[in-house]
């Protein structure tokens, strides 16, 4: 009798398959599914939540750079029209000058060249009343030489 006890036990025997269904493998199932909650109420669901709240960052993060590059341009094409008249202005103005430094430039030709004139004028003039007083003199002066010489002793030479 007792030799058959073991014979049933052999039967009862898992038999050690891969795939062998019996009722374990419903609790391994629900542990499994139960596993999966809890890992994704406890791990997964808060990480899609941070990498969510980040992907909403980046996106508003995107969104002001976008602003702010536009900005950057509308005030690059500001600029660049401010520059645009000041050296349209400048330009203007520097025409201007020019024209006035023509100006002033021809009215002091002008004045040096009368001044010129008329100095030269007054030295002409100057020199020919000087001339005439010393064509004036140079008789009277020829005739005192002669009187000085008329008086003088002769030179001896010996």
């Amino acid at each position: 009798m007792y030799t058959s006890i073991p014979s049933i036990y052999v039967g009862l025997e898992k038999t050690g398959g891969l795939f062998d269904i019996d009722a374990t493998l419903p609790v391994l199932l629900i542990q499994f599914f139960l596993l999966v909650q809890i890992l994704s109420l406890v791990l997964f669901n808060p990480i899609q939540k941070i990498l969510k709240q980040r992907e909403e960052e980046i996106e508003n993060n995107l969104k002001n750079a976008r602003v702010t590059l536009e900005e950057v341009d509308k005030l690059q094409q500001k600029i660049r029209r401010i520059l645009q008249s000041v050296r349209d202005r400048h330009a203007i103005r520097a025409k201007e000058i020019e024209s006035k430094r023509q100006i002033g430039l021809t009215r002091s030709k002008k004045y040096l060249d009368t001044k010129l004139r008329q100095t030269r004028e007054n030295m002409v003039s100057t020199y020919r009343t000087k001339a005439t007083q010393a064509g004036e003199l140079i008789p009277g002066v020829v005739q005192e030489i002669n009187r000085y010489l008329r008086v003088r002793p002769p030179i001896n030479r010996v």
